[in-house]
């Protein structure tokens, strides 16, 4: 109820016309409160107060008093009783109609403004601009831009700034925004931003730059964080954004937390971490935006344990994620098999509500996916309801990428064609694009998926043109992971614009498939056709020459590549170091390896296994020792070639040395070859208790065992023979080998009996030794 001291205020106020500031006062002290009972109180004085007799003042304050409260219906009451109405009272509800979601309504009162003769200022123009340009009317706007210039108030600054921000964003025509821009008598920090705003968003550098000297120097204007940011927008490179930061820190925005926030974001994107994080550890108060700034760029640039890292300190500073830090934190968990990580992310996911977002059950899929956890990667697809075309293809990809098992990578095809008929047949609203059919071709891996590749051709015809140049390069390398060499030319033959990846993967099909002559021929024909070799296609070629020793093409290659600049390029010069070694030229491929002034990793793999390959062993283990000294990280790849140089040659105690300096300095897990050559060692030299001792760490290596198994027989060594046997027959009962070896050791100590029963056992579980053939017959 309203006080007594306030409703006698009113009625003294409305006793006296002449003195009507009381209300005025009374109005303005509550209308911030914005309580819509004190409003009614208010007005109900009023209109008790026989001396009321709806002043205009009064009643356009009452209008913004609803207005401000959010009662536009009292509002709308107020207007239609009021007996006399100017320019403020039109534009007053104008305003209010367009603050509140209805600017057709406001439309509607600005045409009955006019027909009741009443004449617009520049703040109801500036109005109705933002009317259409909430309802992109762009030939109403343009109606109402004539009027404005009619009235002679083309050049306010409250009409020029509405129009250009008009013109920006519903003609989408800079140039007409700038015209306006350009015509206006004064203009403010306000236009100056939406029309630097603009050109930002553009791309249009020099422009922006060009106005914003103009700003400076023309009005005196400063830039806010406003304009801060527009900056930012247009910055493609570290030393571009050191330049904005330096003018926010002499602007004083350096603490602000919307230009750190877009310093931190820009910063990211240019790869500069280092100052990025020293800009997010100086603002005081770090907003979701800011921390989705810092997290995505460590993503970006592979910093995935530090975007975790960070991630997890947002959740302690009880900032909540938003769904682009949640996809971001779960694309680094995938990146680095951080699982369990994932799963924990998986559970704020659902806290804050983002379940259903597409990028972040995307994010989820890939995690899951990363961890072979398929049956919760259909789980969470299945339990989508709006999947847009990225998580279709990314489940595909899923299916693509499962891991070979025997005959698995024809059951990933099979789920990848599935899905796809699913895609076609159920979604009807959504149509599979080009990267869905490029995935789908991907999973076809082998010899046994040429049935189902043929089905994806099909499907590709219905959907696509197959002679697009995307499309047919993924059907050459698809028939060629096939085997199905003619078909992979046919689809090379249809490609009407053919580029360079189109030419390489056609060389590499014949490569891969054993026709190295072919392929040199094709990249002959490439370069008659004026495409010129790249990274990709010149290993290739390589490769071929390596095959079919052509080691007189390679030399014209090598030429080839040194005029054109490759003999820098680490894959090139890789491939041309295993082209000479392959071909039996190590003096020419040392001499590759030595013009390198900085040699790599892959530059010593190749020269190693070039070695291993030709039995100099001397060679290898002094050149592994020289990557080792220059502190080169050596890979899986890198042991095997020395071992293998090892095995050959019957170097134990070397082999054994670096076996052990594989496992405990550089932690990696020897495989199943890299046990093998030392196993081979160590039985050739009889040490086959030794080699027992090792294999035993190898746990289910079949490989190993069998090794072993052989060494044995080499030996007599009947007892370490029969260990082998059943570790070999415990991991592969459908092996022969362990019955075949046991069988022939026991004839040959003369023990009969034993050996018959191996035989027996063997035919009562329909085990036959494998036929012998010959390249003679």
């Amino acid at each position: 109820m309203l006080r007594r001291s306030t409703a006698k205020l009113i009625s003294q106020a409305s006793q006296t016309p002449a003195r009507p500031e009381p209300v005025f006062q009374l109005l303005q002290k509550h209308l911030k409160s914005k309580s819509i009972t004190l409003c009614k109180e208010i007005h109900a004085a009023l209109l008790k107060s026989p001396s009321y007799d709806h002043q205009v003042h009064v009643s356009n304050t009452l209008l913004s008093f609803y207005s401000e409260c959010g009662d536009f219906s009292a509002a709308r009451k107020l207007f239609d009783k009021m007996p006399q109405k100017d320019v403020v009272t039109w534009t007053s509800m104008i305003s209010s109609s367009v603050r509140y979601g209805d600017p057709e309504k406001a439309l509607n009162l600005f045409k009955e403004m006019l027909r009741k003769n009443e004449n617009p200022n520049p703040y109801t123009f500036s109005t109705i601009i933002r009317a259409c340009t909430s309802c992109s009317l762009i030939e109403l706007g343009k109606q109402v831009h004539g009027l404005i210039l009619k009235y002679g108030l083309a050049k306010n600054e409250y009409t020029g700034s509405s129009l250009v921000d008009f013109y920006k964003k519903v003609g989408d025509n800079l140039s007409d925004a700038f015209c306006v821009f350009n015509g206006l008598s004064e203009r403010d920090l306000v236009i100056w931003n939406i029309i630097i705003s603009g050109f930002a968003q553009s791309g249009d550098v020099n422009k922006v730059l060009s106005l914003f000297e103009e700003m400076r120097k023309a009005d005196g204007l400063m830039p806010n964080d406003f304009t801060l940011t527009s900056l930012l927008k247009c910055c493609f490179s570290g030393k571009d954004v050191e330049q904005v930061h330096c003018l926010a820190m002499k602007s004083g925005f350096d603490g602000d937390i919307v230009v750190g926030s877009a310093l931190v974001d820009v910063y990211g994107k240019c790869g500069d971490l280092g100052s990025g994080e020293k800009v997010f550890e100086s603002m005081e108060v770090k907003d979701a935006f800011a921390w989705s700034s810092i997290v995505t760029g460590h993503v970006r640039t592979g910093s995935d344990t530090r975007a975790i890292v960070l991630f997890k300190g947002m959740l302690s500073q009880g900032v909540r994620p938003d769904q682009h830090i949640l996809s971001s934190t779960l694309r680094a968990c995938a990146e680095i098999g951080f699982l369990e990580t994932g799963i924990q992310i998986h559970s704020q996911t659902i806290k804050n509500g983002y379940q259903r977002d597409c990028f972040v059950n995307t994010g989820l899929i890939n995690l899951y996916a990363g961890g072979n956890r398929i049956s919760e990667v259909e789980k969470l697809f299945r339990s989508m309801e709006n999947k847009d075309i990225v998580v279709w293809n990314t489940m595909i990809m899923c299916y693509a990428e499962l891991e070979e098992e025997g005959d698995s990578s024809s059951s990933s095809s099979s789920l990848c064609v599935s899905l796809l008929r699913e895609l076609l047949n159920q979604t009807p609203l959504l149509s599979p694009n080009e990267a869905t059919f490029v995935t789908v071709m991907n999973s076809c891996k082998t010899v046994l998926d040429s049935p189902i590749a043929i089905q994806v051709h099909c499907l590709i015809t219905k959907n696509f043109e197959t002679n697009r140049t995307s499309i047919g390069n993924a059907l050459i390398k698809m028939y060629s992971n096939c085997k199905n060499i003619e078909c992979a030319h046919k689809a090379f033959n249809d490609i009407v614009h053919k580029d360079e990846i189109s030419w390489s993967s056609l060389i590499g099909a014949y490569q891969q498939n054993g026709f190295g002559f072919i392929a040199l021929q094709i990249f002959k024909e490439m370069l008659e056709n004026g495409i010129p070799p790249t990274n990709f296609s010149l290993p290739l070629t390589f490769a071929a020459c390596g095959k079919i020793s052509a080691v007189d093409i390679g030399k014209q290659i090598h030429s080839l590549i040194c005029k054109l600049g490759f003999h820098r390029d680490i894959y090139v010069k890789s491939s041309l170091i295993d082209m000479y070694a392959k071909c039996g030229y190590m003096e020419d491929s040392e001499m590759a390896f030595e013009e390198q002034g900085e040699p790599n990793e892959v530059f010593f793999n190749s020269l190693i296994s070039g070695f291993a390959k030709g039995g100099n062993a001397v060679k290898a283990v002094k050149l592994f020792q020289e990557m080792v000294k220059m502190r080169f990280l050596p890979n899986p790849v890198t042991f095997l070639s020395v071992l293998s140089a090892c095995s050959h040659a019957g170097m134990v105690e070397e082999s054994l040395l670096i076996f052990k300096l594989m496992n405990e300095r550089y932690g990696l897990g020897p495989e199943k070859e890299h046990y093998g050559c030392l196993i081979d060692v160590l039985g050739r030299a009889g040490r086959l208790e030794e080699a027992y001792e090792v294999v035993g760490s190898g746990n289910e290596c079949v490989f190993a065992w069998k090794t072993l198994l052989n060494a044995c027989r080499s030996y007599e060594d009947v007892k370490i023979a029969e260990k082998c046997a059943r570790k070999v027959l415990e991991i592969d009962p459908k092996d022969p080998s362990p019955y075949l070896v046991l069988s022939n050791m026991y004839s040959r100590e003369g023990r009969w009996e034993e050996a018959s029963k191996l035989r027996q056992k063997m035919m009562q579980i329909g085990m036959k030794k494998d036929l012998g053939s010959s390249w003679l017959m």
